[in-house]
């Protein structure tokens, strides 16, 4: 999470014009965990609380909060993109994540009681238990989608956009997805905001420049810069308290990146804020 301070940070932001290339904006894409959703509970107390509701003993929870986060970074980094270029399927992917956070907690299963206790693992974050919305993105959505062509760029499987934004009634509002599960590319490099640009392109039916998009996500190095690179407008959505993920990630370089002030806000009626200062450039 970026902080208190960087909340402030944003709400100062936002009192300043957006910047002038906001005017060129005919697309708008959106990240998910920390812009649009946040897992309702902790992951790592989520974890033993499925273990424990199919009758396995749990590992301590300050155990498995600290081998969850080994294990997703080590399972990105072993099969990249969710398993794209191995083949695996999103289930195939996390079954061997979460065997592993398991695992590294101190919780030894055998391969029947490991089904049960995945099984109810992965059942929670396909259901509406394990996700809460923003209380800010269901009017934001409502309004930039009859403004512009919004769509969803995430690090991220193909059941959030196949199920867990169906779920939540999200998906009428978006145009396209391009999710890393799926291209094999994923935030910050430039090869995944170019499949945004395709994809948007591919929408309108006319070519869609990076100038044109606004993209706006909570990871400074994943979203921001990584659309800033790309040739693309961005804000950076620092909600309080959010946690962080991929916080690994490298930000890349851009073209006048040591001068340029990040723009900031603490939500997406903000960036309405901003967008409404501008004239307005037809596009959905």
């Amino acid at each position: 999470a970026l902080g208190a301070a960087s909340a402030a940070l944003a709400t100062a932001a936002v009192r300043r014009p957006p910047p002038s290339s906001w005017g060129k904006v005919r697309v708008i894409t959106l990240d998910v965990t920390g812009t649009i959703m946040y897992h309702r509970d902790p992951i790592a107390e989520t974890y033993c609380r499925c273990a424990e509701k199919v009758g396995s003993q749990p590992p301590p929870v300050e155990a498995m909060r600290t081998s969850f986060k080994a294990a997703f970074k080590s399972s990105l980094e072993r099969w990249p993109c969710f398993g794209h270029a191995a083949g695996l399927s999103s289930r195939e992917w996390w079954l061997h994540t979460v065997r592993a956070a398991f695992s590294g907690a101190g919780a030894q299963y055998g391969d029947a009681e490991f089904a049960r206790v995945f099984r109810s693992v992965y059942q929670y974050f396909g259901s509406l238990d394990g996700y809460k919305v923003f209380d800010d993105v269901r009017p934001f959505l409502e309004w930039a989608s009859g403004r512009y062509c919004v769509g969803l760029v995430s690090n991220n499987v193909d059941r959030l956009v196949d199920n867990t934004i169906p779920l939540f009634g999200l998906h009428d509002h978006f145009k396209f997805y391009v999710i890393s599960h799926e291209v094999g590319f994923e935030k910050p490099s430039r090869e995944i905001f170019g499949k945004v640009c395709e994809e948007a392109t591919a929408v309108l039916g006319e070519p869609v420049s990076p100038e044109e998009i606004l993209h706006l996500g909570d990871n400074f190095a994943a979203d921001y810069c990584g659309a800033r690179a790309a040739g693309m407008a961005a804000a950076l959505v620092s909600r309080e308290g959010v946690a962080q993920y991929q916080t690994w990630l490298d930000a890349p370089d851009f073209e006048g990146k040591a001068e340029e002030e990040v723009h900031q806000v603490a939500s997406l009626s903000d960036v309405r804020a901003a967008l409404e200062l501008l004239p307005p450039c037809a596009a959905a």
